[in-house]
C-alpha cells in the first residue's frame, strides 16, 4: 500500500476524533500506529487553528499609491502563543511579511 495523501491522513484523524474511542483503541482497530495518529491529530488541530485566524488584518491605509510615502502610525504588537512581536511604525511590507511568516512557524 502506498503512502496516504495529506487529506487522507487528516480525514482519518477526524474519524478517530469522531469515533468516541480512545486514540489507542481506534488505532489498534484501524492498523494505524498510535504515534503516527498523534502527529496527524496535531496537524489537524494546527490547520483548524490557522483556518480560524486571519493571515493578515488590514490595520489602515499605510500607503495611498505605489510610490506614496508611508503614513505615520503607531507600532503594532502581535501576540502569537507566548511570543510578543513589536512591529514598528513605518515597517515595510516585506519586513512585516517576514515577521508574520516567522510568527506562523511558532
Amino acid at each position: 500500500m502506498g503512502r496516504m495523501s495529506r487529506d487522507g491522513r487528516l480525514a482519518q484523524a477526524e474519524e478517530c476524533l469522531a469515533s468516541g474511542m480512545t486514540v489507542k483503541d481506534w488505532c489498534a482497530a484501524n492498523g494505524v500506529p498510535t504515534a503516527t495518529m498523534y502527529v496527524w491529530l496535531r496537524r489537524l488541530r494546527e490547520e483548524r487553528e490557522c483556518a480560524l485566524a486571519p493571515a493578515f488584518v488590514e490595520l489602515g491605509h499605510g500607503r495611498v499609491g505605489r510610490d506614496a510615502a508611508p503614513v505615520a502610525c503607531a507600532p503594532v504588537v502581535v501576540r502569537v502563543g507566548g511570543a510578543e512581536i513589536l512591529v514598528p511604525a513605518g515597517a515595510c511590507e516585506r519586513e512585516v511579511s517576514m515577521v508574520m511568516r516567522a510568527a506562523a512557524s511558532l
